[in-house]
């Protein structure tokens, strides 16, 4: 997961928390997990997103809009090496899940 992820890239990690899956990693997700019909002006000018289904956790009685999202490993990836086509997010995950089947 990472700071970009919105909306169904929110609902995956959120959902693999709820299920105690496994760990997350990377940077906190903005919670944006509610489905928008999108809308269009007649001229185009514009375009518009209504919401139209919010997503609640188990046993929440809000919803998981507007409620930031926290891995349990905080990886924060280098610009500089995201443009060399290193991602330290995804390193550090596939480290915890070998670390995970080992033992």
């Amino acid at each position: 997961m990472n700071e970009g992820n919105y909306s169904d890239a929110f609902m995956f990690p959120y959902a693999y928390k709820e299920l105690g899956l496994g760990k997350l990693v990377g940077m906190p997700v903005a919670g944006t997990g509610t489905a928008v019909w999108w809308e269009n002006l007649i001229d185009n000018s514009l375009t518009f997103g209504i919401p139209m289904v919010g997503s609640w956790g188990t046993g929440e009685t809000h919803a998981t809009e507007n409620h930031e999202l926290e891995p349990d490993i905080k990886v924060l990836n280098d610009y500089n090496k995201v443009l060399t086509g290193d991602d330290q997010q995804l390193e550090a995950a596939v480290k915890e899940m070998l670390k995970a089947i080992s033992k």
